[in-house]
């Protein structure tokens, strides 16, 4: 019961700060999605709903902001999280971007939760260019901790207008593990190739955008976990 009335909390806390201390700098969004799906991974192992929220604030024009990101499993507490990123956007111009940031993941809500068993940190870097054809990105992350190792994500995206204020936003991303959250001896190479659709359109200030995605698994090592393809999707609200 403690645990639970914790989570009541926590998102109360989450929703409140958002909509009634909303203002310059701070940004929502809670996700719905049918499933967790991770880097080829599924987190949820039931295969079941999460609620996802996260709130976010820009410091001004300097570029850092602090995210705090979080998911509720439906069935299982062992998989909710709780995660803060620090990140710094440099001032590039239109044509590059580039990003840094340090993530900390937390699954604080495991029975005897530990700080040092229980928590993750993972540096990565972004660059894209948003202006050329399909707007590649590349970023790199690299875990310190428990997943220890790198994984690489390539990502490319294209926008098709439907009318004057609704388009349909089309993803692509292909994945790369180099030995994070794999067992040692266990083969690297491409982990997850992802195509995603979504169609964002706004209700007064508030964005709502239902997606849908498909994962193809493409490492050994996840298919051992029983790991199929997975199709999953989502209803995200921003502001």
């Amino acid at each position: 019961m403690k645990k639970i009335k914790t989570k009541v909390l926590l998102l109360f806390f989450i929703f409140s700060t958002a909509f009634c201390l909303y203002s310059g700098g701070f940004s929502f969004q809670v996700d719905f999605v049918s499933r967790y799906i991770w880097r080829g991974f599924d987190l949820n192992p039931v295969h079941k709903p999460a609620l996802q929220p996260q709130l976010t604030y820009a410091v001004g024009d300097s570029g850092f902001a602090v995210n705090l990101w979080c998911n509720f499993s439906f069935e299982d507490k062992n998989t909710d999280e709780v995660d803060f990123a620090f990140t710094y956007d440099f001032k590039t111009g239109e044509n590059f971007a580039l990003t840094v940031g340090l993530t900390s993941y937390n699954w604080v809500f495991i029975d005897g939760f530990k700080f040092k068993d229980d928590t993750t940190r993972e540096f990565f870097v972004s660059a894209g260019l948003p202006k050329a054809l399909l707007s590649p990105t590349f970023t790199f992350y690299y875990d310190i901790n428990l997943g220890d190792g790198l994984y690489a994500e390539l990502a490319l995206g294209h926008s098709l207008p439907v009318n004057e204020k609704v388009a349909i936003e089309l993803s692509g991303k292909l994945g790369y593990n180099a030995g994070q959250w794999l067992p040692d001896g266990a083969d690297t190479g491409l982990s997850d190739l992802n195509f995603g659709a979504a169609v964002p359109f706004k209700i007064g200030k508030v964005t709502v955008t239902p997606y849908v995605n498909y994962t193809l698994v493409l490492l050994d090592f996840i298919k051992t976990l029983g790991e199929n393809n997975h199709f999953w999707f989502g209803i995200s609200i921003a502001r």
